[in-house]
């Protein structure tokens, strides 16, 4: 009977009136049933379009054993539901107590940068906690948050932040997860560890906790918890559960919809009803929190509250578990980056840009040279307080680019983030004529503008002169595209083609320099798209000059007062200035040219500001004059030995060996050439060899070409660019990208520099000494 009954069973409901019926009749057929309850669950999982053959591949690609997949996988499967709009029973939960002895499972503590950086080093107050309900047995069984390997977190942070979770291929088919593959933004080549994962998005003040500390469980899913209790969240939004005070936190994130969100204001109702958390506007955060925001109205006097003043907005996104398959991976990246981490990573920038302008005043540029400012000028200067008044700040605006030549669309050069990301191109130092188009208004934007390009690796969109030309260049996730403001649009593309140099594939040269430097290689998976320029010869000769002993934001006003008085007018751009004034604008202007600084003068210069470097400037282009112009500059770039194109520009006014190979590498398509500077230096002593620093005060001839020597024998295929990529890891404002290691590794080297300067200090006082007993 029991035989005939199982092979007639094809619903849920069969199996449950199955299961009594041998219950009541006493038949052993515990195994058989078992077995076809499990057969089931698996048949019914494998009919979604979303996770191809869940037990197989969870098994294999998260390195769990056959028998732990299958326990979980079976679990929930196994879990009896009930008929829609029937609750259980008390007797029922209690009988399935009875039949089932489950461990009590705890949680992971709360993961943010306190506890797993740790290293001293300067991070932003968390913005965002991510709360998941409970750890899964896979979770559980890898030690590591959302551990499934069909788990859409770390897929979803991965394409936010800047990483890639897995191949998201089946080791044992060898297919893709169509859940995932074709979607992911960053190819194999960024694919980071599981810790690595952690430290990056902790970095950027993201946190993350599950609301249940500990429960009874059969399985994973979430509405077969029982006997919960929940994590001390309140106590650490308020920073009473830790030592460093965590007041920052401006919403909470409901990683599991719906069923999480029941949990959460099951345990945190007073919480909302005091009015300190509020529901975000979205859909589906307003469904899932309509019950308890009633509650806070009613008891508020029918008064909603204002996501200001300390509240914090709580908001519920699609699950990211493998069994919330009602959204695709694509509407759960969109509501993701809506609700967390595109709001997350704004309030990082802004903690960013506020630490970058503190830092801006004592922040030099690695540029530093031989040529030094005469002591009468430097005096000179002491003396003398600035006459003209501090200009007002300002920002230019994306919404008021965008009505700038409307007629003009914006265009895709068609290249791959691994080919060239303007983010780590344009803002390393090799340039000076981009300016940052801040994406929104942004009262913190104002206080700390950032309108030259250099260092602003977080920013999407620029603008800036480019020969007769002013073009607007945005990066997106997966390729770069530019617009037209003014000038001609015929064979723009092209113009730009050459400037970023895409005739040279930039990821063979990463794959080959990466062998031969593990340490570059981190660089590179971290960094992508660093390319070398090929700017106008003349206006990088001239802008280099003007950077010796300097830094950036002086440079920058140097070059804009330099074009402005000899370059021609371009258009104007609007912009939004501190004092408030929305009708604003500054003027563009070309970069002069040898016939339009025939009439400068060594006084003009310096009252534009450029101090002892007017005299370079009308130095070198008197010998430029007599020496054929600019297009003695365009005949080396067929000079195939960078030593001489070096032994070449050093003939001029006011340039050195770094200046002349800044110029070279820059513009003269000499790839082999090395800027060697004391920081440059330090990393080939630090990376290469320990000596090449020895006992020397300054960087000599012959040192200056030993270091350039290291980076050539070791990249032996265009060692500037190689350089150029170990150099941009070195600045400050790349440090939130590079491997934690690789940071502490910098940090350390830095100190122990440090002391041994202390040491020599110490040691050369005292061997100057005079000894105070007249006798001896």
């Amino acid at each position: 009977i029991s035989g005939s009954c199982f092979r007639l069973i094809s619903h849920r409901k069969l199996l449950w009136s199955a299961s009594a019926f041998q219950i009541s009749c006493g038949f052993a057929i515990r195994n058989r049933s078992s077995n076809m309850s499990s057969s089931l669950g698996r048949t019914r999982r494998r009919t979604s379009p979303y996770f191809p053959s869940p037990v197989a591949s969870s098994a294999a690609v998260s390195n769990i054993s056959a028998e732990t997949a299958e326990k979980e996988m079976g679990a929930k499967s196994n879990c009896k539901r009930k008929p829609k709009g029937q609750k259980p029973s008390a007797s029922t939960k209690k009988n399935k107590q009875a039949k089932v002895k489950v461990e009590r499972t705890k949680s992971f503590e709360p993961k943010w940068w306190g506890n797993v950086i740790n290293d001293g080093s300067e991070y932003p107050p968390v913005h965002t906690l991510i709360l998941g309900t409970h750890p899964s047995i896979a979770s559980l069984s890898k030690n590591e948050m959302y551990g499934h390997p069909l788990n859409a977190f770390w897929y979803l942070a991965g394409d936010a932040i800047g990483f890639r979770r897995s191949a998201a291929v089946s080791p044992t088919t060898g297919k893709p997860y169509v859940y995932y593959h074709d979607h992911l933004r960053y190819d194999d080549g960024h694919i980071v560890e599981y810790s690595q994962q952690l430290e990056r998005i902790v970095a950027k003040g993201f946190a993350m906790w599950d609301i249940v500390a500990e429960c009874e469980r059969e399985g994973s899913l979430d509405q077969d918890i029982l006997e919960e209790k929940p994590n001390q969240i309140r106590e650490f939004c308020e920073g009473t559960l830790i030592n460093i005070k965590q007041s920052g936190v401006k919403r909470i994130v409901i990683a599991n919809g719906t069923t999480g969100s029941k949990f959460f204001v099951k345990h945190f109702t007073d919480w909302f009803v005091e009015g300190r958390l509020c529901a975000a506007s979205d859909d589906m955060s307003q469904r899932a929190f309509k019950t308890v925001m009633n509650k806070q109205r009613k008891a508020n006097g029918n008064i909603a509250c204002k996501e200001d003043n300390g509240v914090i907005e709580v908001v519920c996104l699609p699950g990211v578990s493998p069994a919330a398959a009602k959204f695709t991976y694509l509407e759960k990246r969109a509501a993701w980056e809506a609700g967390c981490f595109g709001p997350g990573l704004k309030d990082f920038e802004k903690w960013q840009s506020n630490m970058q302008l503190k830092q801006q005043s004592t922040f030099n540029t690695p540029e530093k040279q031989q040529i030094t400012t005469p002591k009468r000028e430097r005096s000179q200067a002491r003396k003398t307080p600035a006459s003209s008044p501090k200009e007002p700040a300002f920002q230019i605006l994306s919404s008021s680019i965008s009505k700038l030549a409307q007629e003009n669309e914006w265009i895709d050069l068609n290249v791959p983030p691994q080919e060239l990301r303007p983010s780590s191109t344009l803002t390393n130092g090799q340039c000076f004529n981009w300016m940052v188009v801040e994406t929104e208004e942004s009262p913190d934007a104002i206080n700390s503008p950032r309108q030259s390009a250099w260092g602003t690796h977080d920013a999407k969109e620029w603008i800036g002169p480019l020969g007769d030309r002013v073009l607007s260049i945005k990066e997106t996730p997966t390729t770069t595209m530019f617009r037209v403001l003014h000038g001609p649009t015929e064979g723009t593309k092209e113009y730009l083609q050459q400037y970023f140099r895409l005739e040279t594939p930039l990821s063979p040269l990463y794959e080959e320099w990466s062998k031969a430097d593990t340490r570059l290689k981190k660089i590179a998976a971290a960094i992508p798209g660093v390319r070398i320029l090929r700017q106008a010869p003349l206006e990088c000769m001239f802008s280099f000059i003007c950077s010796s002993n300097n830094n950036i934001p002086r440079i920058t006003k140097m070059l804009s007062s330099f074009r402005e008085t000899y370059g021609s007018f371009m258009m104007d751009i609007p912009i939004q200035s501190s004092a408030g004034n929305d009708d604003d604008s500054i003027s563009i202007y070309s970069f002069p040219t040898l016939d339009s600084l025939a009439s400068a003068s060594e006084d003009d210069l310096r009252a534009m500001g450029l101090g002892y470097r007017a005299k370079f400037i009308i130095g070198t282009r008197d010998l430029l004059q007599t020496s054929g112009g600019e297009e003695f500059l365009l005949n080396l770039r067929s000079n195939d030995d960078c030593q001489a194109v070096q032994d070449e520009l050093i003939k001029f006014s006011g340039i050195g060996r770094k200046v002349a190979d800044c110029v070279a590498l820059f513009s003269l398509d000499q790839d082999d050439s090395i800027p060697v500077d004391i920081h440059v230096q330090h990393i080939a002593s630090r990376d290469y060899d320990p000596t090449v620093l020895g006992q020397a005060k300054s960087l000599t001839p012959t040192i200056y070409k030993r270091v350039g020597d290291l980076f050539r024998s070791r990249f032996p295929n265009r060692a500037g660019w190689a350089h150029s990529l170990l150099f941009v890891a070195e600045l400050p404002s790349f440090r939130s990208v590079l491997p934690l290691d690789m940071v502490k590794e910098m940090d350390e080297w830095k100190k122990h520099e440090q002391e041994q300067k202390a040491k020599q200090k110490k040691e050369k006082k005292k061997e100057g000494e005079v000894p105070s007993d007249p006798t001896t």
